[in-house]
């Protein structure tokens, strides 16, 4: 059965169902604790060198800061929660509505090493990281059905990660969850009134009190955001009017790499290692106000 998503009837939401997801290898069942020792390269993980007859077919590919073998992959998910088949065209069954799971699922392989945790990796190589989540983006969101990008990383089996190779995953859909369209509809709603963006203004303040900044740089500023909805959750935003991420320019993208590093290693010493989720997403119409990426412990929401 191919996945579809369902509007929920009382609450507008859109919800995937996927039934190949129930199919995925879980690699966290061969391992009695997280922290148990793993091996550089693991003969059985798809994702590591010398097991591609594993994979779908191989987008693109980027080396490393050494520019010697590969350190990022970009493969389709083998077993995805939306296609690109299809269409989003929308039918009806009954008093339901639903459409095809149309949509891009993408696995980027982080690093050729097995157990090369992104907490261990230098601020080069998350700069190539970055540089992937990039080029992807731009690509996919260049296609006009392509309204909503999520990129997130899972880190740790509580958040749900099912192999424990270094990866990273992006979801492109042809509609937009209720939920997005609220936060953009509350933002409209602060621009008609003030004349201002909404994340403007709370960057500014952020930085003028600095009771919850963590960290800065010239192009980003990091912080616990007043009325976080949970525990350790934290914000990487843009210190200038940038809502898109295919924005962000040559000269911007290595200082991104300066974070998720210290931060995931910082979180996750500091909440006992839950897992951590961490995401930016866009759409289309957030062009000309900001949108943070969030950095958010999974077993806290």
């Amino acid at each position: 059965m191919t996945s579809e998503i369902r509007q929920n009837k009382a609450t507008k939401q859109w919800v995937i169902f996927a039934p190949s997801q129930g199919k995925r290898p879980l690699d966290f069942k061969r391992q009695e604790s997280e922290n148990q020792r793993l091996p550089a390269i693991d003969k059985d993980c798809p994702f590591c060198p010398g097991n591609e007859k594993s994979l779908p077919s191989i987008i693109m590919e980027l080396p490393g800061p050494e520019g010697s073998q590969w350190q990022t992959r970009v493969v389709s998910n083998k077993f995805p929660a939306v296609t690109p088949d299809g269409n989003n065209v929308r039918y009806r069954r009954g008093l339901y509505l639903a459409m095809p799971g149309y949509g891009r699922h993408e696995v980027i392989i982080e690093s050729p090493v097995h157990n090369r945790r992104i907490t261990q990796m230098t601020s080069n190589e998350v700069g190539v990281i970055i540089e992937t989540y990039h080029r992807r983006y731009v690509n996919v969101m260049n296609q006009n059905r392509n309204l909503m990008t999520l990129i997130f990383r899972n880190h740790g089996r509580q958040a749900g990660t099912s192999l424990a190779h270094p990866h990273s995953q992006i979801i492109v859909t042809g509609m937009v969850p209720s939920y997005i369209r609220w936060r953009e509809e509350r933002a409209q709603y602060y621009f008609d009134e003030s004349g201002r963006c909404v994340y403007c203004d709370i960057l500014e303040q952020e930085a003028r009190e600095r009771q919850r900044v963590i960290a800065e740089n010239e192009t980003f500023l990091t912080f616990v955001p007043f009325a976080a909805e949970v525990p350790f959750e934290i914000w990487i935003m843009p210190t200038k009017h940038q809502a898109c991420f295919s924005d962000l320019s040559d000269q911007e993208k290595p200082r991104s790499g300066h974070y998720p590093t210290g931060l995931l290693g910082t979180v996750a010493a500091q909440a006992q290692r839950p897992g951590l989720q961490l995401h930016h997403q866009h759409r289309r119409a957030l062009q000309g106000r900001r949108a943070p990426s969030a950095l958010v412990p999974s077993d806290q929401t």
